[in-house]
């Protein structure tokens, strides 16, 4: 919950109309908050890659999916550890993925793939914060955010990025990633403030599939005029706010500005209007949230937003999730297959039937799509979960949390398609060959984004922080 005047907006639903005017009026009218630092390089320190990208789709699959069955397949391991999938040859010579996958491995010179990613983290809350933000948390287990956590990249990139300049720097779809007992860290702006948090959109609940989106149009009553005289008045009540010198009113500040600047910007608006979309393109990524999240995402690039993350929904959507388990009353992560009975999520049947289908059809499409429209060049994709799972199937049919190795795939934004970085040994249980850990992993997204690893970040008590704790891939690019 964030508190505003006296009540409380919840992030969770996303940010409305009202609640944006209530924290501006608190705040002032004005410019996003001063960048804490510049990692950009120059012309002539501009490494091969580096900067190539000016957006980044970060697609999260929440509840950790399986790389021994997906990305990184051992046929010949022993029958208690290969599992039921067979490889198939993508359209790389050498490079295979699950059979289950038949779009994408047509579109292998497309991507790369990484199957050395470690950490050791077993928990979806610590785990995730450490894949969106590149970095450990203050505590592992399932711990609730903080203002003290380190930023997502999304965040990082509102604040300290250069080129793109839109209302809306980062917008998260299509909720709030939640496990069991806490909103999972790592999705905000941390110790960069509420000011670089996502702009949060609420799943479509109807059957048409079109996102609810806040700010798009003025409430009754209000014109342009009696805006922009609100505006005014604001930014005489701000003199008070900031003698104080307060975190919280440049927070709120940049927030009212951030809705100004999003009412004032129509073609950013027009780029949530999937309806415009033709009917077979929208068929084309799938008709349920999470192929409409990424032909979203597709326009929201295209509008000049900077990063959108995408995550997996949680709950029964049609045609696609039928996912009815739940745990402590709650819906659980469609990639959590620990096994018949933790949430009625076997691995094999869930993984063939509901998961790899939905990515295989968005993912191709959104390839396909980008490619078309010259945009893939410029544009990073990020698929990754918190964790892999365990090599071993368990007695319920399930594999088990998994951070020692596990897979992800990058295209895009300077990427070389077609690549397979690193490797796990015989079974899939450690990384073999050229380990990746996160502060790599975050460097090397950064590199593609064009900021350096050595950028230094403050936190909220002005200490140093380094952007990230490892060096970029340099191969991938």
């Amino acid at each position: 919950m964030l508190w505003l005047n006296g009540s409380t907006a919840d992030l969770r639903r996303g940010w409305s109309r009202r609640d944006c005017l209530r924290a501006g009026l608190m705040g002032a009218l004005g410019g996003l908050a001063t960048p804490a630092a510049s990692g950009a390089a120059t012309d002539q320190d501009r490494p091969a890659g580096f900067g190539q990208a000016d957006a980044c789709i970060f697609i999260y699959l929440f509840g950790g999916p399986s790389h021994i069955d997906i990305w990184d397949m051992k046929p010949d391991a022993p029958e208690g550890i290969r599992g039921e999938f067979k490889p198939v040859a993508t359209n790389v010579p050498g490079v295979q993925i699950t059979e289950h996958l038949p779009r994408l491995a047509r579109h292998a010179d497309k991507y790369a793939v990484l199957r050395s990613l470690t950490h050791g983290d077993n928990s979806h809350g610590s785990a995730g914060h450490i894949m969106m933000t590149g970095h450990r948390p203050r505590l592992p287990g399932e711990i609730p955010p903080s203002i003290d956590d380190f930023p997502h990249f999304g965040s990082v990139l509102g604040r300290v990025g250069s080129g793109r300049q839109s209302p809306l720097p980062y917008v998260s779809l299509p909720q709030v990633l939640e496990t069991s007992t806490n909103v999972v860290p790592g999705q905000n702006g941390g110790f960069l403030g509420r000011a670089v948090d996502p702009f949060r959109l609420a799943r479509p609940d109807d059957g048409r599939l079109l996102f609810d989106v806040p700010l798009v149009r003025l409430p009754d009553g209000v014109d342009e005029r009696r805006l922009h005289e609100r505006a005014a008045l604001l930014g005489q009540l701000e003199a008070y706010c900031r003698t104080a010198d307060s975190s919280d009113c440049r927070d709120r500040s940049a927030i009212f500005d951030r809705a100004m600047r999003f009412l004032a910007a129509p073609a950013t608006a027009g780029a949530f209007q999937l309806d415009r979309e033709p009917a077979a393109l929208r068929e084309r990524y799938g008709m349920n949230v999470f192929g409409q999240s990424l032909l979203l995402a597709r326009r929201l690039v295209e509008a000049g937003v900077r990063t959108i993350m995408v995550g997996w929904p949680d709950r029964t959507e049609p045609e696609a999730f039928i996912n009815n388990g739940k745990l402590d009353g709650k819906p659980v992560a469609l990639w959590d297959t620990h096994g018949t009975n933790v949430g009625n999520t076997p691995n094999f049947p869930v993984l063939r039937e509901q998961a790899l289908p939905v990515l295989d059809r968005a993912s191709s499409a959104l390839l396909e799509d980008l490619s078309d429209r010259g945009l893939l060049r410029r544009t990073l994709i990020v698929w990754t979960g918190e964790f892999g799972r365990s090599p071993r199937v368990n007695s319920m049919a399930g594999r088990d949390h998994y951070g020692n190795v596990f897979s992800a795939m990058l295209a895009g934004g300077g990427i070389r398609g077609g690549q397979v970085y690193g490797s796990s040994d015989r079974i899939g249980a450690w990384p073999q060959d050229n380990p990746v850990l996160p502060g790599d992993f975050s460097a090397t997204l950064y590199h593609a984004l064009g900021l350096k690893a050595d950028t230094m970040l403050a936190d909220r008590l002005g200490r140093p922080l380094r952007l990230c704790e490892g060096q970029p891939l340099r191969t991938l690019f």
